[in-house]
């Protein structure tokens, strides 16, 4: 996504119509888009790998991207 946007953006929506449970989906596209400085993009990708990780190692590291983005 970093080097081609839009084949990028086409790639993880075809990975999450296979996967739309998978918070680590959404959490690499958070990363995404954070590098890419679309914000508010990464923070609603954060947010829902938040809503999605089982695991509080996870939940924390979703609860750091989104505070970043989110300042």
């Amino acid at each position: 996504m970093l080097v081609d946007v839009e084949q990028g953006l086409t790639l993880f929506d075809g990975l999450l119509r296979q996967y739309p449970s998978d918070g680590m989906v959404y959490f690499k596209r958070a990363e995404a888009h954070e590098a890419l400085g679309v914000l508010h993009l990464a923070a609603e990708d954060y947010r829902r790998a938040l809503a999605l990780f089982p695991k509080e190692q996870w939940k924390a590291k979703a609860r750091e991207g989104l505070a970043r983005v989110t300042r």
